[in-house]
């Protein structure tokens, strides 16, 4: 049931967000006629209007940022969290012994033993806490690859094992993986759901500290009205430097912003899709995602699912509550800026969508603001290149309007009016006072500054990220303007698989990803700079800089090498560096040296090993309505060899109990020497097959 009555943070919650709009679009105004009378009498309507309501759109945006930014530095250093009445950490209760907790993983041919890893980590901090008792685990595979997915039943196999954990440790794989990663999660709580009060949603990179998610059950168990609560999630483990660079950054910069959100949201807070934990019945019944009218990428079935379950969860009379006070909640962020980019590309698809859900009707104020700030996050790119287009435009025609001959195309000298400048110094300071902000709540702590490696490396480390920010704000400008029109001119992207581990990109993917940034910076300086002349090119150097050097940046800042140089001098150190969580080490690969080793091809071990197979087919169903198909797929694969079965023919194979019991018993059977040649067996291992087999199914 949803829940009703007033409820006491929402006056206050209503009255800070009149404050914030307050700050956002007056100054936003201000500026824009400031601008204005720059530009009054200098450019035609037609150029006026657009470059003040880009500018103001722009400065607007940056303004949000700085305002959130600014007040959960003011909470920070006051040395207080921002708990409302009504705040789900002030009311804990001790759970029931019947409460329990599904924490889920969805998986999508992922590294096998890096889950594992992170999962063994994530139940032995609760085994430590004492908690175990209400949480049970389940990796829900979406894999298509039939490697990837015998490799993950092995390993479920054996870590289950390994912990003792059958029954507590779950696998399921759909064999249709229809929407996705929430479709996945949907698909869960039709089969399961009701068995499970709360649900943890990890990613495949997640691990969480056993005391976290406890205290996040005590207080979902005290606070019956709330439907999810988010915690801040920080990255982790990655060590290229591109990681690295990120890591610090969400470090150093992350807890000013979180506070501040959570300052401005209150019970209307966000959810990211992975490290929370939900109410499983409102979940399943009020958050299924809608399927836009038309055709995608903007209509059909939502890319981005997080924003949209929390809306509606929200709408169905739930609090949403984002707790960045909850420590012990790890990910990991993409190691390089190609695997970055990809991801961005199917965010912009995904938030594009979300503007079409604005007139919904019963949607929060505060979720429709996170929709648009969502947007604005790849919208602000094109917004940019077109603020400079019309720069570029009003300095022609102003040349060619005064008929000066010493004024070139391209004389930018009005912008050094005291009125611009002034523009220009204000809109620097929104964007970089935040780092300030940060460096000084760090200093200010007892202690803090050793977690990023002291006084000067913290701060040598903020001026090498922001000049790296800087370097490359126009590469991502560029591609978030591509990722844009593409969307809007109708192509789509599907979400894939992403790439968890470190990885260098080599130097022929970095140009052949990066070439056209590299050419198109390259030309626009031989072009400008004749033009402009040395102090006006100066003020375009970050941005022709940045797209010249995006091909050295791609392939260098994907270097490991590089990044434990930079630990070695104590560059871009995080606290969980310093000090390493007792989950964090449990990521060592010593902690997965029980794992089954696999040589050769997965689907004839399948077959062939006895026990292998056991544990394959006991996790499958019997498949009558496949076995004509499945029957002469099974002929194919004993006459002609599992090497003439394409992954198709093996995954319907796969998914039938009956193929594999067949298959198994077929190959061991078998008198012809060729055939167990194929299979990799020898006649000699006849003898003992019977054996086996009864050893393997017992």
């Amino acid at each position: 049931m949803s829940r009703s009555g007033a409820r006491p943070w929402e006056a206050i919650g209503r009255y800070r967000r009149y404050w914030l709009s307050a700050f956002i679009i007056l100054p936003a105004c201000s500026a824009g006629l400031i601008l204005d009378q720059v530009l009054t009498d200098r450019l035609p309507l037609w150029l006026e209007m657009p470059t003040l309501i880009i500018f103001a759109l722009l400065f607007a945006w940056i303004s949000a940022g700085f305002w959130t930014a600014l007040v959960g530095f003011v909470l920070l250093m006051r040395g207080r969290t921002d708990t409302a009445p009504g705040s789900p950490e002030l009311r804990l209760a001790e759970p029931r012994p019947q409460s329990r907790v599904a924490i889920v993983m969805p998986i999508y041919n992922e590294e096998v033993e890096r889950v594992a890893a992170g999962l063994q980590a994530t139940y032995k901090s609760l085994q430590h806490a004492g908690a175990l008792a209400h949480f049970e685990f389940f990796l829900l595979s979406d894999t298509r690859d039939p490697a990837i997915w015998l490799r993950e039943e092995l390993v479920w196999s054996a870590l289950c094992q390994s912990l003792d954990a059958f029954g507590r440790i779950h696998y399921r794989r759909r064999p249709i993986n229809n929407k996705a990663k929430s479709g996945n999660v949907a698909d869960f709580c039709r089969r399961w759901g009701k068995d499970y009060e709360y649900m943890v949603v990890l990613d495949a990179d997640s691990v969480m500290n056993g005391e976290t998610l406890y205290r996040m059950l005590e207080m979902m168990e005290g606070n019956p009205q709330v439907g999810i609560i988010q915690t801040q999630p920080v990255a982790v483990n990655r060590e290229t430097l591109y990681a690295r660079l990120q890591q610090f950054a969400q470090h150093l910069y992350g807890p000013i912003f979180s506070a501040g959100l959570r300052f401005w949201q209150l019970g209307d807070g966000h959810y990211i899709g992975h490290n929370a934990i939900l109410r499983t019945a409102p979940f399943a019944q009020y958050c299924a995602l809608p399927v836009l009218p038309g055709r995608p990428p903007l209509g059909g079935p939502l890319l981005s699912h997080d924003f949209v379950e929390a809306a509606l969860m929200a709408k169905s009379g739930w609090e949403v509550w984002f707790v960045p006070s909850l420590s012990g909640s790890y990910e990991e962020v993409p190691p390089t800026l190609i695997d970055d980019l990809k991801r961005d590309r199917r965010w912009a698809q995904g938030n594009l969508q979300h503007l079409r859900l604005l007139a919904g009707e019963g949607l929060r104020p505060a979720h429709r603001f996170l929709f648009v700030n969502g947007a604005m996050s790849f919208l602000a790119a094109p917004l940019w290149g077109l603020f400079l287009i019309l720069g570029a435009l009003s300095s022609l025609h102003w040349a060619n309007a005064t008929g000066d001959s010493s004024i070139t195309p391209f004389d930018w000298g009005w912008l050094a009016e005291p009125m611009p400048f002034w523009l220009f110094g204000v809109t620097a300071i929104l964007l970089l006072s935040p780092k300030f902000m940060a460096v000084l709540w760090v200093v200010r702590q007892r202690g803090q500054r050793e977690n990023f490696g002291g006084l000067f490396p913290l701060v040598a480390s903020m001026f090498f990220e922001s000049i790296f920010s800087i370097l490359m704000a126009p590469i991502r400008m560029a591609f978030h303007s591509q990722f844009v029109i593409q969307t809007l001119m109708g192509r789509g992207v599907r979400w894939g698989a992403q790439v968890r581990g470190d990885q260098e990109t080599s130097w022929a993917d970095a140009l052949r990803y990066f070439g056209w940034c590299s050419a198109l910076g390259l030309s626009l300086a031989a072009l400008l700079y004749p033009f402009l002349g040395i102090w006006h090119f100066v003020w375009l150097v970050p941005i022709l800089g940045g797209l010249t050097a995006a091909v050295p940046i791609a392939a260098w800042t994907s270097r490991p090498a590089l990044g434990r140089w930079a630990r070695r001098h104590r560059l871009f150190v995080i606290p969980e560096e310093v000090r390493v969580p007792q989950e964090l080490q449990a990521l060592s690969a010593d902690s997965v040296t029980y794992l089954p080793h696999i040589e050769g091809d997965p689907f004839i071990q399948v077959v062939v090993d006895p026990r292998f197979n056991a544990i394959h087919t006991a996790l499958q169903r019997n498949r009558t309505g496949a076995w004509p198909r499945a029957a002469n797929l099974c002929h194919k694969a004993l006459e002609q060899g599992p090497q003439e079965l394409n992954n198709r023919e093996r995954n319907i194979l796969l998914s039938d109990r009956n193929s594999m019991l067949a298959l198994h018993r077929a190959v061991w059977s078998t008198a012809d020497r060729t055939r167990l040649t194929v299979w990799g067996l020898q006649g000699d291992d006849q003898e003992s097959a019977d054996g086996q087999i009864i050893e393997g199914k017992r």
